[in-house]
Parts: C-alpha cells; sequence; structure tokens
C-alpha cells in the first residue's frame, strides 16, 4: 500500500508538472498560470491567434466568448503598451495553450475598470489559444466544407469566377443588372448548419420593419462581396442559392452575435427588379500643356 500510494504522489507531480499548474509571471510582472501546454508554435507580433476567452472578477463570471459569439475570437498580437498590458502575455502562448492571467482591479485605469470591482480584487483572464489564422487555409478549408454542404443538401451549384456557388432555381426573363444599378432583392441568410439568422420575408426576425426587398446599388461595395458577385450574374426575376465563403462574407470578425468568424453563409435569393443607375464615370484623361 505504501509503495502504491508514493507512485500515486509520484503520478500526481508529473501531472501538476505537465500542466504548469505553478503561478508565474511576465517579464513585466502579470501573474499567470497555464491550464494546459500546447504543441503548436509560439505566437509572434503580427499574428493573428483565434481564441477563446473567459474574464472573471475573482470567481464571478463577467463574459466568455464561447458564449457571447459561439466561435474563437480574433486577437492580433501587438506590442504591449504599457504595464499589465495583456499583449506581453499573449506573446508567451503557443497554438493549444491555455491559461489565465491576473490583473489587480485596482492597477487598470479607472475607464477600463469592471464596474464590479473593489480595491483587492483580481482580474482573471484565460485565453485558451485554437490556432493562427490564415487566409489560404481558411480558404481550403471553405472550398473543402462547401462542396460537403452542396452534397449532403443535394444542390447543384456552379462556381463563378469570383468565387461564390450559384445555384439558380427559377430562371428570370430580364436582363442582369451592371454595375451601379439599383436591385431590389428578396433573401433569407442562414449558416450552414441551418440557422437563419435574416431575412427580407420573416416578421420574427424583423419585429416592427416593412416585409419588403432590400434595395442597394450593386457592385459598389454597398454589401459582402459574395452579394455583388453572386447576384450580378442573376437576370431580373431569378431565384437562386448563393454559397458565400467566409472570406466573401464577414470573414474573420464575423458579424457577432448571430454570425460567428470564417462563416460560410448559405442564401435564398429573389432579383425582385433592377433599376438602371449612373454608369460610373470613366478615369479623366491627363492634359498636356
Amino acid at each position: 500500500m505504501k509503495r502504491n500510494n508514493q507512485l500515486l504522489v509520484a503520478a500526481l507531480g508529473l501531472l501538476i508538472a505537465s500542466c504548469g499548474t505553478g503561478v508565474k509571471k511576465t517579464p513585466g510582472g502579470i501573474e499567470y498560470i497555464v491550464h494546459k501546454s500546447g504543441s503548436g508554435a509560439q505566437l509572434k507580433l503580427g499574428d493573428t491567434a483565434l481564441m477563446n476567452v473567459t474574464q472573471k472578477i475573482n470567481d464571478s463570471l463577467l463574459g466568455a466568448s464561447r458564449t457571447i459569439v459561439g466561435a474563437p475570437i480574433p486577437v492580433l498580437v501587438s506590442k504591449p503598451q504599457n504595464k499589465y498590458d495583456l499583449m506581453e502575455g499573449i506573446a508567451l502562448l503557443h497554438e493549444g495553450d491555455s491559461a489565465t492571467f491576473f490583473i489587480p482591479w485596482d492597477s487598470l485605469p479607472a475607464q477600463e475598470r469592471p464596474p464590479f470591482g473593489k480595491k483587492g480584487d483580481k482580474l482573471k483572464i484565460t485565453f485558451a489559444v485554437e490556432s493562427k489564422f490564415s487566409a489560404s487555409s481558411q480558404k481550403e478549408k471553405d472550398e473543402k466544407l462547401i462542396k460537403e454542404y452542396l452534397e449532403k443538401n443535394k444542390i447543384n451549384a456552379t462556381k463563378n469566377a469570383e468565387g461564390v456557388y450559384v445555384a439558380v432555381t427559377q430562371e428570370g426573363t430580364g436582363n442582369t443588372p451592371n454595375a451601379g444599378d439599383t436591385v431590389y432583392v428578396h433573401y433569407t441568410g442562414k449558416l450552414t448548419s441551418g440557422k437563419v439568422f435574416d431575412s427580407s420575408q420573416d416578421s420574427t426576425l424583423r419585429p416592427g420593419m416593412p416585409l419588403e426587398p432590400i434595395k442597394f446599388p450593386i457592385g459598389r461595395g454597398f454589401v459582402i462581396k459574395g452579394w455583388d458577385a453572386g447576384l450580378s450574374g442573376l437576370k431580373k426575376g431569378s431565384k437562386a442559392t448563393l454559397v458565400v465563403p467566409s472570406t466573401l462574407a464577414y470573414g474573420l470578425q464575423g458579424s457577432p452575435p448571430t454570425i460567428p468568424g470564417n462563416s460560410i453563409l448559405v442564401f435564398d435569393v429573389q432579383l425582385v427588379d433592377i433599376k438602371a443607375g449612373a454608369p460610373e464615370a470613366a478615369p479623366a484623361l491627363p492634359t498636356h500643356k
């Protein structure tokens, strides 16, 4: 029995050491504990890290990004600007790490202090680093997920030159819009999970607002790039499904709380009408004196 207890104590010691539960300090003096050591690369200045972030005062939860946003949030690693700047601690982390940093509540500038604290309290901020963001990797991931979505839902879509997948379900009889034309569009937008986040035809999603087509000048950047690219090839009167890669939608930032970062979006659209707009002005030719 004594031998077993010794082995248990030794194993527990190894577990504690591997988890890094001892309190450490950054060069600037911020205390922190590493809960989990990842095997990925260390973060460096200029990296965009995808993290789950939890904030507490003492043991009272203030917020958790996983609950609020539903996905990891992007954090740009930059130079610390002052004492107790958490960027100093973030730059010490690796992909896969999870660590909690302790900031004395009264050390923060008054305007940055959570209103529920008092002198002697500690703000506890936990960062769980999932990965580093790569635009090229995200594009590849989107392509794979889109193809899986189309196959699963038996959608016969064609990828256009800009990268939007378009499935025309009802061909219109009018012209396609030109850049600068005002288009009138009914739409329902959803995630690939099927969760609807907006619709021009659902009063429960737009309480108190008229159920009418959205209108905007196409090709002028008033909407996400995927809409400009997807709608420009439709004829007046057409109905279609647009599957938009995250890079042509809301990208890394998403549109919280309904659209997480790096979300592929699916839109069922109807191009109700097109009103001719002023053509884009040609660039002025240089004059010679």
